[in-house]
């Protein structure tokens, strides 16, 4: 019997069920008068962050795929259909991110309204590289760059959708969810300055990104860096195992670009980074939280917390020389 299959037969059983879930709650009831608390359920950590920040304490967030795991991949059980099944709102990526939430979805019998987190925002398609010169594809069969969230401008977009959603839902508390996007906004949009003047002290000719995944493109783009290659050469870490000649050919890429330091993932095993760092002759900088938070108490449990991390890791392992 199939995933789907079984997850279905898990729903049919929870028509007694009044509670939201056990799929990782992670906010307290509304307080009393103010009406029952928005049930939503959320793709993957980063979402969920956002949606915390917005709903405050008018939401009930679910999250299918936890810190430290990786979206790409997911693998959902019957308590991630149970959370869909009692859902009122659900909040996906979309932009080929989380296409395993269609199927579980419909086992699931949600009648959840669906919330596309990027719609409406321009998604960036990687350039591809042969013998080491970066080459535009055709868009129409260029791979979609699902990683916004590395853009906290394109964040703040993600968080006005997420209020407007909220509101549709809920509009007797319209004016707070539109208020609680808008100071967020605007820390971003101090967080993204922050970033701007952090990247301001790492030589231009330095400011060269090596990863496992193509998950930079975004970040690349506004902050004046270059992708000078991914270990596994696509925007989805489900890639298979790269061939001993496309390694070689990373490693050359690196070796041409003079990269002082590579970033590993939290996301991705570690295994041909360090071959590749290894043979390439360069050091492998602390990894990175590209497509997930950490736990609940780390250095980067938030949205913001990550991207200060993530850039003193960048701006640390690519200035000095």
């Amino acid at each position: 019997m199939g995933w789907i299959a079984l997850l279905v037969a898990f729903v049919l059983g929870l028509s007694a069920c009044n509670s939201f879930g056990t799929v990782r709650p992670s906010q307290a009831p509304a307080s009393p008068g103010a009406g029952p608390p928005i049930a939503v359920v959320t793709t993957f950590s980063i979402l969920a962050d956002i949606a915390r920040v917005v709903g405050g304490d008018r939401v009930i967030v679910a999250n299918l795929v936890g810190p430290g795991q990786d979206t790409h991949t997911f693998q959902p059980s019957p308590s991630d259909a149970g959370a869909l099944a009692r859902a009122d709102l659900t909040i996906e990526h979309g932009l080929g991110f989380d296409v395993w939430l269609e199927k579980l979805f419909v086992a699931s019998g949600s009648r959840a309204r669906r919330i596309v987190a990027t719609a409406g925002i321009e998604p960036f398609r990687p350039e591809h590289r042969t013998d080491g010169a970066a080459q535009k594809v055709d868009e129409h069969d260029a791979e979609v760059d699902p990683h916004v969230w590395h853009d906290p401008r394109l964040v703040g977009q993600i968080a006005l959708t997420i209020a407007e959603a909220l509101s549709a839902r809920d509009p007797a508390n319209a004016a707070t969810y539109r208020e609680r996007a808008n100071r967020y906004v605007t820390e971003l949009n101090q967080l993204d300055a922050w970033i701007v003047t952090r990247v301001e002290t790492v030589p231009p000719s330095r400011r060269a990104l090596v990863t496992n995944h193509d998950s930079l493109g975004y970040f690349a783009r506004r902050y004046g860096f270059r992708v000078v290659a991914t270990v596994l050469g696509g925007v989805s870490t489900e890639a298979s195992e790269p061939s001993a000649a496309a390694v070689a050919e990373v490693i050359r890429d690196i070796r041409s670009a003079a990269v002082p330091a590579i970033f590993a993932e939290n996301v991705s095993n570690p295994r041909i980074l360090a071959r590749v760092a290894q043979e390439a002759g360069v050091r492998v900088a602390p990894p990175l939280y590209t497509d997930a938070l950490d736990a609940p108490g780390g250095r980067a449990d938030t949205y913001v917390k990550m991207m200060r991390y993530n850039v003193d890791v960048i701006v640390e392992a690519l200035a000095a020389p």
